[in-house]
Parts: structure tokens; C-alpha cells; sequence
């Protein structure tokens, strides 16, 4: 940034650092739902998340 920018500095690695770490934090958390609907113990809100993200796996990253 210049040195008249409102805007303050960011760390990128770090920023990626995050995102990467959400990535993996969301994976397991549908591989566990992914799991309960294979037991047969899984809630409509489980349901409800793993519908969404395969109709929308294609368009999200």
C-alpha cells in the first residue's frame, strides 16, 4: 500500500493460512455428516447441509 492509503497492510500467507484452514475445518465436518447419513443417525439440519453443498460443489472452491 501507499504510504496515503486508509487501508491497512495485509498478510497474505497468513490470510491463506486461514483459508486453508476453513477449508480442512469444513471438510471434516461434512465428512462427519457424510458418516451420520451412512449410519442412518443424521439430522434434518445434516441433511440439509449435505444436499447444499453437492448441488453447489461445482461452483464453489
Amino acid at each position: 500500500m501507499g504510504i496515503f492509503s486508509k487501508r491497512s497492510e495485509t498478510d497474505h500467507a497468513k490470510v491463506e493460512r486461514e483459508i486453508q484452514s476453513a477449508k480442512r475445518e469444513g471438510r471434516r465436518t461434512l465428512n462427519a455428516i457424510a458418516d451420520r447419513i451412512n449410519d442412518g443417525t443424521a439430522t434434518r439440519e445434516d441433511k440439509r447441509i449435505f444436499n447444499a453443498t453437492r448441488t453447489r460443489a461445482g461452483r464453489i472452491k
